[in-house]
């Protein structure tokens, strides 16, 4: 995959004597965002104004014109004189109506895009909610079954095929990220490198992270999630504050903590420094874990280190979609017909171009908000293979439309389309998980063995590029851009025939 697909960027508050973790309001538990402030109507009002006749230009005309008054007009001063105000006359004007709430589900996302109509996702909701309350009652009878607190819960049972099962068929809202944090063993981490952000932020603002970095994570922290309220009020003002030195002024609490929280993980993983896409998983995580920006970054990490390994890296070795598209060749050859256009051994098809951003942002962006959720569960509980398993599943999803194209555009339009109406997060995971033609039995050991295996290929054959070319590994590596637009799928479109 080309380097310029990677963008890398990032910036952070620095923990004080008594610095204290920032926390902002939950709207996680609430089934529906109260709504916010009208934004008022600061278009100038019409206003009608009359001329007075007492303009000291034309004074001396309306006296001689009105003898009859003439004594009860003021005498004209030939020495200057203060002239007063035209008197106006405000016409009565009805106060402006007030907006209509946009209307956002319990997280403060819109409900409508460009992909889902408001109808189709309260067609689904309606049944969904009822869902929610089920499986949320049944979580708290395994809490309690455990002597676990329901109530702002730190703790959950111990990992078991059950627990696997409950977390499959969805976390509570209100406990998710609390949730995530704890499978994914964030607590032992957070015990062993307690302090260690905060130093990170003050490592940033002291001048460690690059230039680079910082201009990049700037640019795209206004594009992390504009459709939630959290980050992108309707309301000029509601919940923003005055720029210090962590902000600018009008940002939201959230996005100030994203900033430190990319800039902190920047100078802390060098390798990887900041590459796109982890502005969205550091922003869902601080949206999840309320601001508590500490273990943002905890998890942000175990994401890129641990469960993605290479993926963000400045290199950008694509093992994953390597991987992921031997599981497609295999489990569904008539698919792997229509995608594969290179018929060349080891090449990635153009198709794979599409499924970059899926591994990368962990489906943030390609799948609808709550089925990426869902997703999120099984994907801190299990691990990495829930992302091949839940794009296996899309496959098979699109297959009925993948097999009836014969146009590689098509097919290529048609998978890069197809999660992004995929509102129905249950008839993803079954798909996924069933017993027949699901995707269960794809096992972590297989993944690793697979990277493994495209880790070495990719090392050949960049030895052998740059034995080729002449040069050292240093200047052969594929050049790292911070340059953005589509001139980076360009590159990648031009070199998508290199083995990797």
């Amino acid at each position: 995959m080309s380097q310029a697909t990677r963008r890398h960027s990032l910036d952070t508050p620095p923990p004080t004597s008594n610095r204290r973790r920032r926390h902002s309001t939950s709207i996680i538990g609430s089934q529906d965002l109260p709504p916010p402030p009208p934004v008022k109507d600061t278009s100038p009002i019409q206003q009608h104004e009359f001329r007075s006749v007492r303009s000291s230009t034309n004074l001396s005309t309306y006296n001689s014109n009105n003898n009859n008054n003439s004594a009860q007009q003021p005498p004209v001063s030939s020495s200057p004189s203060i002239t007063p105000a035209p008197a106006t006359r405000t016409l009565p004007t009805a106060s402006a109506p007030a907006e209509k709430p946009v209307p956002r589900d319990r997280y403060g996302f819109k409900k409508a895009n460009q992909h889902i109509t408001l109808s189709v996702y309260e067609a689904w909701a309606g049944s969904y909610i009822s869902y929610v309350e089920r499986r949320r009652a049944k979580w708290i009878l395994l809490m309690k079954s455990y002597g676990l607190p329901t109530v702002n819960p730190e703790r959950f049972p111990p990992k078991s095929d059950k627990v696997k099962r409950y977390v499959r068929k969805g976390i509570p809202p209100e406990w998710r990220g609390a949730a995530w944090f704890y499978f994914a063993g964030g607590p032992a981490r957070l015990a062993q490198s307690r302090g260690a952000y905060w130093e990170c932020v003050e490592r940033a603002r002291a001048g460690e992270l690059s230039g680079v970095d910082r201009d990049d994570i700037e640019r795209d922290l206004n594009r992390a999630f504009p459709d939630n309220v959290r980050f992108k009020p309707d309301a000029p003002g509601w919940d923003q504050r005055e720029a210090d030195d962590d902000g600018q002024p009008g940002e939201t609490s959230i996005v100030r903590a994203l900033r430190r929280v990319l800039q902190a993980f920047a100078v802390a993983n060098p390798r990887i420094g900041y590459c796109q896409s982890l502005n969205f998983l550091a922003g869902l995580l601080l949206l999840f874990l309320d601001e508590d920006e500490e273990k943002a970054f905890i998890m942000l990490g175990i994401v890129t280190n641990e469960h993605l390994p290479g993926t963000h890296d400045r290199s950008l070795k694509n093992i994953d979609i390597g991987v992921l598209m031997s599981c497609i060749q295999e489990s569904m050859p008539a698919v792997w017909v229509k995608i594969d256009d290179t018929q060349e051994y080891g090449s990635l098809p153009t198709v794979s171009l599409a499924l970059t951003s899926w591994f990368m942002s962990c489906f943030v962006g390609s799948l609808p908000i709550e089925t990426v959720l869902r997703v999120w569960d099984s994907f801190f509980y299990e691990g990495s293979k829930t992302l091949f398993r839940i794009a296996l599943a899309i496959f098979k999803l699109a297959e009925p439309d993948i097999r009836r194209l014969s146009d590689p555009m098509e097919v290529f339009q048609v998978v890069q389309n197809a999660p992004r109406r995929l509102v129905d997060a249950n008839a993803l995971l079954e798909a996924c998980f069933r017993r027949r033609n699901g995707f269960g039995h794809l096992s972590q050991e297989t993944i690793d063995v697979r990277r493994r295996e495209r880790a070495r290929a990719f090392g050949a054959e960049k030895a052998s590029r740059a034995d080729l070319l002449g040069v050292g590994e240093e200047s052969g590596a594929v050049v790292r851009s911070s340059s953005r637009g589509g001139g980076r799928f360009k590159r990648s479109l031009s070199r998508r025939r290199a083995k990797t």
